[in-house]
């Protein structure tokens, strides 16, 4: 009876331990993201076009050149 009490709380302990290393790991590897990173990922899954990418980088990387867009 003993040994079956001391087992469940051994496996209570670690389905709790691991189910939130889990949690706190992906919330760091949300946190780690840029925005330029967010925007790479958006134009790598063609949620973005070629223009808005580079409207946006320019954007967020605070420069005032202008960009030209050779459209073919």
């Amino acid at each position: 009876m003993m040994f079956g009490l001391i087992l469940l709380a051994f496996i209570a302990c670690y389905m709790f331990n691991s189910s939130s290393c889990k949690e706190s790991c992906l919330d760091y590897q949300a946190q780690t993201n840029t925005p330029l990173d967010i925007l790479n990922e958006r134009y790598a899954r063609s949620e973005i076009d070629r223009e808005e990418y580079l409207k946006r980088k320019q954007e967020l990387s605070g420069q005032k050149q202008l960009i030209s867009v050779i459209k073919g």
